[in-house]
């Protein structure tokens, strides 16, 4: 049976009495239905694809805004110059930050205090998916809840991981600094958009479902993909 190795500690052999080191490693599985090296891999094929999808929407908002601007305003409530160009420079940053994540940087909630960040995770309220500490956005830490680990994986007219994953990575304040002024998805999250256009730019949701959301699209299916 295959094991799950990764580095928790690393150190070197000396004399010094008393210089070992304890290594406290949490092994209890993120989700329950699949073991974290399971996990960790599922959320790796879910950055690639969200990679692809950020090259995507800024190929088209660079080279056919014509077409490009009526997801936007679906989306944000506008279809301004301004709201573009927040886009334009965001989503690099975006893809950049996702491309820094790693397999280890994916931590049950209750890992995270092991870290020594700053910020304090939240309680396992079981509606919460997923954290990100604002002040040590450059570590690419993502701690995850019981809840995230009920959604399917790329079911793109719902909650689902991928688009979880982006929003938490939009909180990194290297990328979009977002907030969450409102949570959902789909006609609700949009019709939000169109009476609070100003808020929509730096809402998390509103990134995340402008990246990902497809009416009747399950990624998860078509690549079988596990973890739905």
């Amino acid at each position: 049976m295959p094991q799950e190795l990764f580095e928790v500690h690393s150190s070197m052999t000396n004399t010094i009495e008393g210089s070992s080191v304890i290594v406290d490693a949490n092994m209890e599985r993120i989700c329950p239905s699949m073991t974290n090296a399971q996990f960790r891999g599922l959320m790796m094929k879910l950055r690639d694809i969200a990679v692809t999808m950020i090259d995507e929407r800024c190929a088209l908002l660079s080279q056919n805004w014509r077409s490009e601007r009526e997801r936007v305003k679906t989306w944000f409530g506008s279809d301004d110059e301004q709201v573009r160009q927040v886009l334009l420079s965001g989503l690099p940053r975006l893809k950049i930050a996702m491309l820094e994540l790693t397999p280890d940087k994916f931590l049950r909630y209750d890992d995270e205090k092991a870290r020594t960040l700053s910020c304090v995770p939240l309680v396992d309220n079981r509606n919460n998916d997923a954290s990100v500490c604002k002040p040590d956005s450059e570590r690419r830490i993502i701690s995850f809840y019981s809840h995230f680990c009920t959604t399917a994986a790329a079911k793109l007219d719902n909650e689902n991981k991928l688009k979880k994953l982006i929003h938490e990575c939009t909180h990194f304040t290297d990328t979009f600094d977002s907030v969450d002024t409102a949570y959902g998805y789909g006609r609700a999250l949009q019709i939000w958009g169109k009476m609070n256009p100003t808020k929509t730019i730096n809402n998390a949701g509103s990134i995340a479902c402008y990246i990902t959301y497809a009416e009747h699209v399950d990624l998860g299916s078509d690549m079988q993909l596990c973890g739905c």
